[in-house]
């Protein structure tokens, strides 16, 4: 999950407006630049703010279109010049989808009624892309290829669904094709074919009044035709000589041109031009059209504008858009008189304007040093040692750490950060280099490259500030470096390739005075250099495809090819140059970011070489999480169990403490004498809030203590995945100190700062934030890094709403629901886990204070322990009033048009590999269908339910307008069209808890799913549908059963989600991965909801493939040990591990849940399989042989005899002694299956199950291994360990109470409540060793009592007998009496 920041710098970004878009509902205005980006604006009555910037294309926007999904938020799809197509969710900000087409692109159109897309490129053909995915679905072709399209429209004719596209080639053709409302083509030919003498089109449009007028404009003149057999009605040519650049019908009769220069031009037809006439008459062109008004939009020649007449009101918006983001907006009623009145005042917006509020830059210190304006001209990330370099405009190069940095430019902390200055160049620094980052083994991690517009290449040691070399060889500012090929041998090997802008390639190296490789006489720009070692030659491609051939060794030009032959020598076998290229600038979609050593990496940007660089942050919230954890880890007292750092509460467990203390010579003593020199038992509890011990220091205590540092100082080396312990070198404490600066910047950035007052002041006070005294540019970032960035002034409307304040503290919660999902999830998941680890860092400093080191008598020092652990009590409830704020109360506190949290993000996080990710994205799902109501839930019902209806092996038992129990209409035809498409893999929900979750099927199960459980009394249970097959008893049933006022689920519904849940479960590891959060989400889900789910799915089937996932290898025996007792997870591991301990707690928890909602099921379950199992083995069937079938489970059971026992253990404890009076014998028959023989030896069954010795119905005699277990029925099942068998002996007529067995296991006794009657059998050796002779055992005698009346209250207090001595036993009732009995 990463979240960026922005730094802009002190000046807008270049943005040349190509395109321009305004939306249907003329609220929001997009724009897509020559370089790439698309601006969104929010357009006001009378003003434009500009809200975020998204950059995802590396080549110039063309077009701009919005699609009509029946959703509501605005989708568009932009096009770029190098063929490629975005989807964008632009109220969102969020990118949907990708498609590249071979080929320039000019523009994209979407068809009105199937908003299908078509788009035309610099070719003959069109294609037909799909709105959903953005596949190629027709084609439409020419009968020529060779007449490329220049433009085109699209009309509908009335009284049909079938649409025409008319087309202009560039040798003055018109093609038309016809599409009908049930295309099914693949590939569609052109209907018609005419040539007309127009030169140069830019545009074709026609009257949307009347088809019959048909405009076209061309670069010098503008035409208009008969629609039907274009016949020429009309011609006018340009005015003064400009180019007129696109027109559309004004009205019925008047049309409005734009040319190049920004000169608007309103015309009125003649009337011959408007209404049929005899084409043959050739006196109407006689009447040429009139200027009815004209005015000039600017002085900025280049420009683009958008004419689009308001779908809501009477209303024509015209808009213009400039080099710099500049835009002007004229709005003006369709009807007025513009001959008369004009059309008003426009509207503007300017990114200068935007700017002048002062956004935050990196190094902001540096300009306001100098006194000068000093722009960052040159940035490099000095990855991965946290640093980053920037070259200023004074020829000041400033290093200094990331975080540090990013924190003075947010804040208004004095003295700044800790920068190395280096100087050395005259002039603005042009370029950064720091090769370490690509090749780290050639390149020493100290060495800088930078080139200057003084014409100099220099060569630093950055960590020494110490200049190495300086060469002044280029005739121009360098304009970049390149590093040689990694096969570069001899003298080539850590050198670096230098490109100025006079078109001079050099090659220098630090250890060399003079460069080792010149090369000039280029005429064009360089685009390419390519090496060839074996051959020694180097390769110069230029922009005119010339190629220069250089030797390398003599640094002769050998000769120079252009042409074919040019582009055969740069395109045959030879190495290229390894580029260090900005992510934003030229870096095509797919590109990783630098390794992150801290959470955080930094990403220098500059889209023109004029620009200022700015700075985008960015923070991986997960790796983050991981890197805290280690760190955690490592201040860990090794003289602590491992089962304290596994702990789920962070408070100290004393009964550990206990034993590791007296495991070290320290007696434990509960004593009040030596209070003065330890901390009391009161201070003690305030700290750690839980009961106290005294530790009294023995005098042996002082060399334990150097024993233990000593052994902390040397296990330092061995934690996981480097990181040191606080005993660590210079180099180790600055990575940790670099982390925690880390969560402090990403912490204190999106604290919702001004919603609570009290917690501001806490968070300042004692959680080390700090407040940004500047405006933060939030923004998201996508899969394949395509970024959505917020603008500076983003808050303007805000700050108006406010009353002034600079910041308005709810405006970020109104902006993005993207954002605000990954805001909520990472402050929640990141307070939770500096809530443990401030209060782990605390218990280990207490432990070494209190266990470990004397504490002085001095009054003084107790004082300021004291002081100090209540300050950690205090940041304890700090992180703990964040957590609460981001997850619970902040909706309460934002205005009605906050943007709700994505439940379909929040659904794939559900079952996230990181623990802290996990549990903030549950609290915030369930907070969220809490927050909606019944009537949200149901929305999100009919939202999602159509992708489980859509898998293949599901069918809807009714119609789909049926199960909706909703009309017609309301269903959108958006989500009929997904029954059809084919479902995608659900292996695309990788093992890496990615964003990848396209795939809907798993979302709507999981939103489903948590739904049903959480929320079960709003669905229909209707458990006796299943049994009736008469409809008239059906209809009798449901007419007795009480009126709802609605489901969110129905009966037939819940038993497709319940058959989607199962199927899931159930997949096998090559379609859904193992460990993949979809099934962890599944198993989850079935544990909460099975109540619900039980009456659909095969409860031994479930508990089985539970049990299955329980026994991955991967997760060692010590870890699914903690899981089972405190229910988490290991902070460090790989990936793959810790992915696979995840999954054996979701099993573990699931399975305890439902053992708990049906444990009778679930014993009998586990009985039968075990006894099919047994009866397989004695008959000589080995588990390798029955394992290949698919009813057969022995594997499972063979392998998860350690689940099966938790998972019985975890029954014996919560199930009442009346739910486990019926099924004791199967427990025990379960649990000696479980357990090895081999344990009896040293252990008795009172310490492998210590809850199922205290029932009174089962007892053990650990001398002749033999277990007494009495029954519902009467009987009383004797257990011989040994002889693995079991004799039932029929004691009773009433359910058996208690039973005992004597220590030397000769005499059993006994009682029956119901029946009133104790029974004492004896024998005179062990009881089961004469079991084969029917007088071996006998009955003694049998006392009748007075029957015991058993009410449903009093399960806990049971009869139960005890051993007064070795012959005497009492039996205590229920009603209070004993009795005694001697045997």
């Amino acid at each position: 999950m990463l979240l960026p920041i922005v730094l802009w710098g002190s000046k807008p970004p270049s943005h040349t407006v190509n395109t321009v878009f305004l939306s249907r509902d003329d609220r929001t205005l997009v724009t897509g630049s020559c370089e790439g980006q698309l601006l969104v604006y929010n357009v006001y009555a009378k003003d434009i703010v500009p809200k975020c910037m998204l950059i995802g294309h590396t080549s110039s926007v063309c077009s701009i279109k919005q699609l009509s999904l029946g959703l509501h938020d605005l989708h568009v799809v932009s096009a770029s010049i190098e063929g490629e197509i975005y989807k964008w969710n632009v109220t969102d900000g969020a990118y949907l989808k990708c498609k590249a087409l071979q080929g320039p692109l000019q523009s994209l159109k979407v068809l009105p009624s199937s908003q299908n897309i078509l788009v035309c490129g610099q070719y003959g053909a069109m294609h037909i892309l799909d709105p959903i995915n953005l596949d190629v679905k027709h084609v439409l072709v020419a009968f020529d290829p060779t007449h490329w399209i220049l433009c085109y429209t699209i009309f509908q004719p009335p009284k049909t669904k079938d649409e025409e596209v008319v087309s202009l080639t560039i040798n003055g053709y018109v093609k038309t094709w016809h599409l009908p409302d049930n295309l099914q083509e693949k590939t569609i030919t052109e209907t018609e074919n005419k040539p007309l003498t127009c030169t140069d089109p830019v545009m074709i449009t026609y009257n949307p009044k009347s088809l019959y007028n048909c405009m076209i404009v061309c670069k010098t003149e503008w035409r208009i035709y008969r629609g039907g057999d274009f016949v020429l009605l009309l011609t006018d040519t340009s005015q003064q000589g400009s180019r007129w650049m696109g027109g559309r019908f004004y009205q019925t009769n008047n049309v409005i041109l734009w040319t190049e220069a920004g000169t608007v031009y309103i015309y009125k037809l003649p009337s011959r031009a408007i209404r049929p006439v005899d084409h043959t008459d050739t006196t109407w062109a006689a009447e040429p059209a009139s200027c009815l008004y004209s005015f000039s939009t600017g002085d900025t020649p280049l420009c683009k504008f958008l004419y689009r007449q308001s779908l809501r009101t009477v209303h024509i918006y015209l808009v213009r858009g400039e080099e710099g983001g500049d835009i002007k907006l004229w709005k003006f009623e369709k009807d007025a008189d513009v001959a008369k009145q004009g059309i008003g005042k426009s509207i503007n917006c300017s990114l200068n304007e935007t700017w002048r509020t002062n956004p935050p830059s990196i190094a902001r210190e540096e300009c306001e040093r100098c006194g000068t304006p000093c722009d960052v001209t040159a940035s490099v990330s000095l990855e991965p040692l946290n640093y980053v370099a920037c070259g200023f405009s004074n020829g000041t190069i400033v290093i200094g750490k990331i975080a540090k940095m990013a924190i003075h430019s947010l804040s208004s902390l004095g003295g700044g950060a800790e920068y190395k200055r280096l100087y050395g160049h005259k002039d603005s620094v042009c370029t950064l280099s720091f090769p370490h980052f690509i090749s780290p083994t050639v390149y020493s991690s100290s060495v800088l490259y930078s080139g200057g517009k003084d014409f100099s290449v220099k060569i630093w040691d950055w960590k020494k500030t110490q200049l190495l070399q300086s060469f002044t060889i280029h005739a121009g500012f360098v304009t970049k470096f390149l590093l040689p090929p990694t096969n570069a041998t001899g003298r080539l090997k850590g050198s670096m390739v230098s490109v100025c802008e006079g078109n001079i390639v050099a090659v220098t190296k630090p250890t060399n005075a003079s460069p080792l490789f010149y090369g000039t006489c280029h005429h064009a720009p360089i685009q390419e250099i390519r090496w060839r070692m074996s051959e020694d030659i180097v390769l110069v491609y230029c922009s005119d495809d010339t190629v220069y051939i250089w030797g390398l060794s003599t640094g002769h030009l050998d000769r120079i090819e252009t042409g074919h032959v040019a582009l055969n020598i740069i395109s045959a076998d030879s190495t290229p140059c390894q580029e260090l290229k900005s992510i934003l600038n030229i870096s095509p979609p797919g590109t990783t970011y630098p390794k992150q050593t801290s959470g955080l990496s930094i990403v220098p940007f500059q889209f023109r070489r004029k620009d200022t660089f700015g700075h985008i942050i960015v923070f991986d919230t997960e790796l983050l999480l991981h890197l805290v954890s280690q760190i955690q880890g490592s201040f860990y007292d090794e003289g602590v169990d491992d089962t304290i750092k596994s702990s789920k509460n962070p408070t100290m467990n004393f009964d550990m403490l206990k034993k590791k203390v007296a495991q070290r010579g320290a007696e434990l003593r509960f004593t009040h004498e030596r209070r003065s020199s330890i901390i009391t038992q009161t201070e003690t509890a305030k700290l750690l809030d839980e009961r106290s011990v005294s530790l009294p220091l023995d005098d042996n205590l002082k060399a334990e203590e150097e024993k233990d540092e000593g052994k902390v100082k040397s296990s330092s080396n061995n934690l996981p995945n480097g990181i040191p312990s606080q005993h660590g070198d210079t180099l180790a404490s600055d990575r940790i100190s670099a982390i925690k600066e880390t969560c402090t910047l990403l912490l204190s950035g999106l604290h919702a700062w001004g919603v609570d007052e009290n917690i501001d002041s806490t968070c300042l006070k004692h959680l080390g934030m700090f407040s940004p005294s500047k405006e933060v540019s939030y923004g998201t970032v996508s899969s394949n890094f395509t970024f959505m960035l917020m603008l500076p002034g983003w808050e303007k409307r805000a700050e108006a709403q406010s009353g002034g304040t600079l910041f308005y503290p709810y405006g970020r919660w109104c902006i993005s629901s993207t954002m605000t999902t990954q805001h909520l999830l990472s402050v929640s998941a990141l307070a939770n886990k500096q809530m443990s680890t401030d209060l782990t860092l605390s218990f280990n400093q207490h432990i070494r204070a209190v266990s470990l080191k004397r504490v002085s008598d001095n009054a003084t020092e107790r004082e300021e322990l004291l002081r100090q652990s209540i300050n950690e009590s205090e940041k304890k409830a700090g992180w703990s009033h964040v957590t609460a704020l981001h997850c619970i109360v902040l909706p309460e506190h934002v205005p009605s048009s906050y943007c709700s949290p994505q439940l379909s993000h929040l659904a794939l996080k559900w079952q996230d590999r990181c623990m802290e990710v996990r549990e903030a994205a549950q609290a915030l799902f369930l907070r969220e269908l809490r927050r909606i109501g019944f009537s949200g839930r149901q929305q999100l019902v009919n939202q999602w339910y159509p992708y489980v209806v859509r898998k293949r092996d599901i069918n809807p038992p009714e119609p789909l307008e049926k199960i909706f129990n909703v009309e017609l209409p309301a269903i959108s035809k958006f989500y009929r069209t997904l029954i059809n498409i084919p479902t995608k893999s659900v292996s695309s929900v990788s093992l890496d808890d990615e964003d990848t979750p396209n795939d809907h099927f798993a979302v709507s199960v999981i939103i489903l799913g948590v739904i049903v459980s959480e929320f079960n009394d709003e669905v229909e249970l209707n458990n006796v549908r299943p049994h009736i097959t008469s409809p008239d008893k059906l209809e009798a049933i449901k007419a007795r059963q009480p009126k709802k006022s609605g489901f969110l689920l129905t009966y037939d519904m819940l038993k497709m989600l319940s058959f989607a849940l199962f199927s899931q479960l159930t997949q096998p590891p090559s379609i859904l991965p193992l460990h993949s959060p979809l099934r962890r989400a599944v198993v989850d889900l079935i544990g909460r909801g099975y109540s619900v789910w039980g009456d659909f799915m095969n409860l031994t089937a479930v508990i089985m493939a539970l049990i299955e996932l329980q026994t991955d290898p991967l997760v060692p025996i010590e870890t699914k040990k903690a899981i089972a007792q405190s229910g988490s997870l290991p902070g460090t591991g790989n990936k793959v591990r810790l992915a696979a301990a995840a999954t054996v707690r979701a099993a573990y928890q699931a399975s305890i849940l439902i053992a708990n909602n049906k444990p009778q099921h679930t014993i009998n379950s586990l009985s039968k399989e075990i006894l099919t199992f047994k009866c397989d083995v004695e008959a000589g069937l080995t588990v390798q042989s029955l394992s290949p079938f698919p009813s057969s489970y022995h594997t499972v059971l063979d392998k998860g005899r350690y689940p099966i026992y938790l998972l019985v253990q975890n029954v014996i404890e919560k199930s009442k002694q009346k739910d486990l009076s019926p099924i004791l014998v199967k427990i025990i028959e379960i649990i000696l299956f479980c357990i090895d023989i081999e344990q009896f030896k040293t252990r008795s069954l009172s310490d492998l199950v210590p809850s199922l010795t205290r029932n009174p119905m089962v007892d053990y005699c650990s001398s002749t291994q033999q277990v007494a277990v009495g029954s519902a029925e009467g009987l009383v099942h004797i257990f011989d360990i040994r002889a693995g068998k079991c004799t039932p002996l029929h004691a009773h007529s009433g359910p058996t109470s208690a039973v005992t067995m004597s220590p030397n296991g000769r005499t059993l006794l006994t009682y029956s409540e119901r029946e009133g009657k104790v029974t004492i059998w004896q024998s005179s050796s062990g009881i089961l060793s004469l079991m084969s002779n029917s007088t071996a055992l006998r009955l003694i005698r049998t006392v009748d009592l007075q029957p015991q009346i058993v009410f449903s209250n009093n399960y806990h207090n049971t009869s139960y007998f005890k051993w007064e001595g070795t012959r005497s036993v009492s039996l205590h009732q229920l009603d209070g009496t004993k009795k005694l009995f001697t045997v």
